[in-house]
């Protein structure tokens, strides 16, 4: 059993101390393997008794067995799969073939007769997809509002009218706060859009509307860190924008009804 899961089982056990002691083993582990027991106390700011109690509340018999799990953890850390970077080109020429083959006419079509263009993203990177999208479609000759926090979400939901158009950047697809905003967003009369991964999903069938993205989970290599791709959300935003811009080309000659 590594380091990380002793403390998670004993989490909800632990004071204020042992949650500082633990909080500043988990970012200075190297640090760590190297400290005597009072320099861990003097870094963490506690005795070494604190130190100790800690120690023993999570199951070490001392100072030498936690400084043996340290070294154990370090050892069987995994190494980055290289095989990542083959996974991730492939993944985004898939993203990118995909959204060249999408039917968009019907979205370009509302977008036309929208009053208002939204995006709203469920993250720190989604949020900064969705602003990168407002800039790709500013070249088009629209505005679209990207809405940020909570109470922008809020201010939104009171201001949206019906048939305006919303764009939805989401890594999983199953935010509940992001799919309990967009039903009500739908509920409303908008037409949604949603840029998330490929696969089942909540917010897909919520919404009008969906660009799959292909992804998979990316082990960093230590600590256990991992996080899912989400680089396909980017040509998705570009290549909808220059497909938006052919479309607004050819309305001048066989304008789009919808059915």
């Amino acid at each position: 059993m590594r380091l990380d899961d002793l403390v998670q089982e004993h989490y909800e056990d632990m004071s204020e101390n042992d949650r500082r002691i633990w909080q500043y083993i988990y970012r200075h582990k190297n640090e760590c393997r190297s400290m005597t027991l009072h320099e861990l106390a003097d870094a963490c700011q506690v005795s070494h008794t604190t130190v100790l109690r800690f120690l023993q509340l999570i199951g070490m018999d001392g100072y030498n067995d936690f400084k043996a799990f340290l070294k154990r953890d370090s050892l069987n850390q995994p190494g980055f799969n290289q095989r990542s970077i083959e996974e991730n080109c492939f993944n985004l020429s898939r993203t990118i073939s995909s959204i060249q083959q999408a039917d968009c006419l019907e979205l370009f079509y509302r977008m036309e007769q929208a009053g208002k263009l939204y995006a709203y993203g469920s993250g720190a990177v989604q949020k900064s997809m969705a602003k990168i999208f407002k800039n790709f479609l500013i070249l088009a000759g629209k505005l679209l509002h990207v809405i940020e926090g909570q109470e922008e979400r809020i201010m939104a939901l009171r201001q949206v009218q019906k048939g305006d158009v919303i764009f939805l950047f989401s890594v999983s697809g199953n935010n509940p706060v992001m799919n309990e905003y967009a039903q009500s967003l739908r509920d409303k009369g908008l037409f949604l859009a949603a840029i998330c991964q490929d696969g089942a999903n909540d917010l897909s069938k919520i919404c009008h509307f969906y660009f799959p993205f292909f992804t998979q989970k990316i082990d960093v290599g230590h600590d256990g860190l991992s996080f899912y791709s989400s680089a396909g959300m980017l040509p998705i935003a570009e290549i909808l924008t220059l497909k938006y811009m052919a479309y607004q080309a050819e309305q001048s000659v066989a304008p789009f009804l919808p059915n």
